[in-house]
């Protein structure tokens, strides 16, 4: 239960800024606390300033509804937070944002059903045709769009046709949430939670539909490692960034580890967001004590994991172990060797490559540690990686072998070769 694997960043690598909690529909897994609440913008401007002013690298902007603001205001915050963030907007798509900046590096559309199965869980008559004609426009518009469908016990035989009407939409990628027992939507917990073998068969059918129609399928919210060996040896592992690279900020500018926890460690409007993060109060759930007693305990994968989701309105106490692994009697063996199943292999670079930047890729070096920030990930640099990565930016170089000659043969081709892998792996380059 070595809490020194954990390492904690200067600031979150991920902030989701929860812009209201008013929405225009009433789904019926939300945890949404207060869907009619009155919307303060001069409260989200504060925050907006604030997340801006920490230099987090990664910002959602969701709610509630953020669409419920309207398009000037969100352009206001996607146009001051876009300068030093990627930005995405997560929402339901019943108003279109007409004129949107295109400086969004993605807008998440939830589809959990196609068509009366997506107006079942978003409980409003109408709804997917509304999501369907945003999404169309979007996709036109030149936006990645990305499918965020949550999983539940009335969707999960329906992942693959979630999954084809994604990729027929246009949309990048699908990344799907599983239910959580959390908020208002822990009322019908009995209808929506899955059983471990509903979530096998849903599993399945992502494994399936990603390889069959092509297009990026993975998890938006943690899953423990142990569920099921195809998590690993399929590519579809999921941890979870809580209190760890990951935080929430309410409408009030409260600081959680996660949008499901009711936990507060402080508020940005009144102290800086570093100094919240490394509270000693978070420690509570950082050394891990509160899975002391759990079947996680001793797992060699319990610092990457973390145990799933922690938060469940099932369970007393703040943080709780996953409640599918609680349904599991037994780790599987192959948990504690993870390491060799996903061992990175190069391919040989025979020729020099010539690559491109993407518009998103950045090098962040604002705090005590060096990131490359690409439009959809965070990846921590060691000093090596981030001067290659600088001489990339500065010198506008745009192959492989300019990179070597720039260097000054401080690296060995191999070592160029593996780097650029990497690069375009992350998305950060594009081959040309």
């Amino acid at each position: 239960m070595a809490v020194s694997k954990i390492n904690i960043p200067y600031v979150p690598h991920l902030v989701h800024i929860e812009t209201t909690y008013a929405c225009n529909q009433e789904c019926i897994f939300c945890y949404n606390p207060n869907r009619s609440m009155h919307i303060d913008l001069n409260i989200i401007d504060e925050i907006v300033q604030k997340v801006y002013e920490s230099w987090i690298p990664h910002v959602y902007l969701i709610g509630g509804e953020p669409s419920l603001l309207g398009t000037d205001k969100l352009n206001e915050y996607i146009e001051l937070l876009s300068t030093r963030s990627s930005v995405t907007i997560v929402t339901n798509g019943q108003v279109y944002l007409d004129g949107l900046s295109t400086k969004l590096a993605c807008i998440g559309v939830p589809i959990h059903g196609v068509g009366e199965l997506h107006d079942l869980h978003a409980n409003k008559p109408g709804s997917f045709k509304k999501a369907k004609d945003s999404i169309t426009k979007y996709v036109a518009r030149g936006f990645d769009v990305r499918c965020i469908p949550v999983l539940t016990k009335i969707n999960y035989m329906h992942m693959s046709e979630i999954i084809k009407f994604a990729k027929d939409m246009g949309m990048e990628s699908v990344f799907v949430d599983r239910y959580e027992d959390g908020g208002v939507g822990s009322v019908r917990s009995d209808e929506l939670k899955l059983s471990l073998e509903q979530f096998d068969i849903a599993l399945d059918q992502m494994i399936e539909a990603r390889d069959k129609y092509n297009i990026p399928v993975g998890w938006g919210t943690a899953i423990p490692f142990c569920l099921n060996e195809k998590m690993v040896t399929h590519n579809m592992k999921a941890d979870c960034g809580a209190g760890v690279t990951f935080a929430a900020i309410n409408p009030f500018g409260d600081v959680r580890i996660c949008n499901q926890s009711e936990q507060i460690y402080g508020n940005i409007l009144s102290e800086p967001f570093h100094e919240i993060w490394h509270k000693k109060e978070l420690d509570n759930f950082r050394n891990l004590k509160w899975a002391k007693k759990t079947i996680c305990a001793g797992c060699n994968s319990i610092c990457d994991c973390m145990c799933g989701c922690k938060v469940d309105a099932s369970v007393p106490g703040e943080y709780s172990v996953d409640y599918s692994v609680r349904q599991n009697e037994t780790r599987p063996n192959f948990v504690d060797k993870i390491d060799e199943i996903v061992e990175k292999q190069y391919p040989e670079i025979e020729c020099w490559r010539k690559f491109s930047l993407n518009r998103y890729t950045r090098l962040h070096d604002q705090t005590p540690e060096q990131y490359l920030i690409t439009r959809y990930q965070t990846i921590l640099l060691d000093d090596d990686a981030a001067q290659l990565l600088k001489l990339i930016i500065e010198l506008g170089l745009k192959s492989e072998e300019a990179l070597f000659l720039h260097s000054q043969n401080s690296f060995h081709r191999i070592e160029i070769n593996n780097f650029v892998t990497d690069l375009i792996s992350a998305g950060a380059v594009d081959l040309v």
